[in-house]
């Protein structure tokens, strides 16, 4: 899954895609632990980061109010996949 349309560097495809197998097995083992809600899938909770950093960053105009806001919708997000 790519969160932006352009890949800069050269070797941007190839670490996106090695961090997001890491992140995908870091995620399926906090599932399996029953940290996570079973219906949730790596799938599901990668467009919903960048979903978050986006309304972090148009939440407001300054870098305190931007963090805050971010902290507040991860905090959001994490209580519901909690399982």
């Amino acid at each position: 899954m790519r969160a932006a349309p352009d890949r800069v560097l050269p070797r941007t495809e190839e670490l996106t895609a090695t961090l997001d197998s890491l992140a995908g097995q870091l995620f399926d083992r906090t599932r399996a632990a029953g940290a996570v809600r079973g219906v949730v899938t790596w799938d599901d909770l990668l467009p919903l980061m960048c979903g978050l950093a986006f309304a972090a960053k148009v939440y407001a105009d300054d870098d305190e109010t931007r963090l805050e806001a971010g902290r507040r919708h991860l905090g959001v997000m994490l209580r519901g996949l909690h399982g």
